[in-house]
């Protein structure tokens, strides 16, 4: 992966940030699992996931040309550690939230993190998902965060000319389609 300059709008972002101001967005995802613990299970699976979303192992970096500017650069040092955070238990998700939101974000290291929020059930989680504006936008933050949550399978081979068959045959319904 290759160095990608800022465009302006992100740039000025990047620059304008204070600790007072922080130009990070967020996302925050409630929960229910089946079973205790799925706030620690969910932690583990972000931490082991996020390191094969290629945007998420993205720093920023001043860049010599053009001057003043900045790239979104591959972290050769990257560690799921400082992003993937399991919080305290949580008894109201979006004040939690809510704080978390306040801190910045390190900008020594790509600017994402993820906080999973255990509930007082120990069933119930929520995750908050913070990115730098700089580093993604609305729609490519959710993309990011999807890449985590959900990944997609390998998109299937051009060469293969009719979907697999299905491991079992579907049920019958005994619905009828109207000739």
């Amino acid at each position: 992966m290759t160095s990608d300059l800022l465009a302006p709008l992100d740039l000025a972002f990047w620059n304008i940030e204070s600790e007072r101001h922080p130009m990070h967005l967020g996302a925050l995802g409630i929960f229910t699992a089946d079973s205790p613990g799925a706030a620690r299970r969910a932690a583990e699976l972000l931490a082991a996931r996020s390191g094969s979303v290629p945007g998420l192992r993205l720093r920023i970096r001043d860049a010599l040309l053009p001057f003043g500017g900045a790239v979104r650069a591959p972290a050769a040092d990257f560690d799921a550690a400082h992003h993937v955070q399991l919080a305290c238990v949580a008894r109201d998700f979006q004040a939690a939230a809510g704080a978390l939101m306040e801190r910045p974000l390190d900008r020594t290291r790509p600017p994402w993190e993820a906080h999973v929020l255990p509930g007082a059930d120990d069933t119930s989680f929520a995750v908050l998902f913070k990115f730098h504006h700089a580093l993604a936008d609305g729609l490519r933050a959710l993309t990011l965060a999807a890449g985590l949550m959900d990944p997609l399978p390998d998109p299937p081979s051009r060469a293969r000319k009719a979907p697999p068959e299905p491991a079992q045959p579907p049920e019958r319904t005994g619905l009828r389609l109207p000739a």
